[in-house]
């Protein structure tokens, strides 16, 4: 039996499904950290505060029947000019959109990417990563706004 990866990243085609994270940072002020719920795929929009880190998106992987895969390999393609990029893995998340829409709703866990900005930066900055898990490989671009 051939296992099937589906990965929570926006902007996916095939096989690979389309979410992202729902839930708020652990242990931090929800409303700061929280993605925004706009457009519905779990990316943050919300600006970023200087110095403090932020969780922008989960990337993870989930079989046929919804259940969370190991834990994808991640790499930074592009670093960010203005902060640091981290990775948190045994993050929760709902899945928002799929390319098949089964696991609509089911929770699943991965890593979380964050994002913190150097104090005294402010304006854009844009970071990329790549996730791979079981031979399927992709790469997602995040863009983040910095307010201080």
């Amino acid at each position: 039996m051939t296992k099937t990866v589906f990965w929570l990243a926006a902007g996916l085609t095939g096989a690979l499904a389309l979410a992202g994270c729902s839930s708020s940072d652990p242990g931090s002020n929800a409303t700061a950290n929280a993605p925004s719920a706009q457009m519905g795929d779990g990316v943050r929009r919300d600006p970023v505060v200087a110095g403090r880190r932020a969780r922008v998106f989960i990337m993870a992987g989930f079989g046929e029947k919804c259940e969370s895969l190991a834990t994808p390999n991640l790499t930074i393609t592009q670093p960010p000019q203005k902060g640091d990029v981290s990775f948190e893995p045994g993050q929760e998340t709902t899945v928002n959109t799929s390319a098949t829409g089964t696991c609509i709703g089911q929770r699943v866990k991965g890593t979380g990417i964050y994002y913190t900005a150097r104090p005294g930066q402010t304006g854009p900055d844009t970071f990329a990563v790549e996730a791979e898990l079981g031979g399927s490989v992709t790469q997602r671009t995040f863009s983040v706004e910095i307010v201080e």
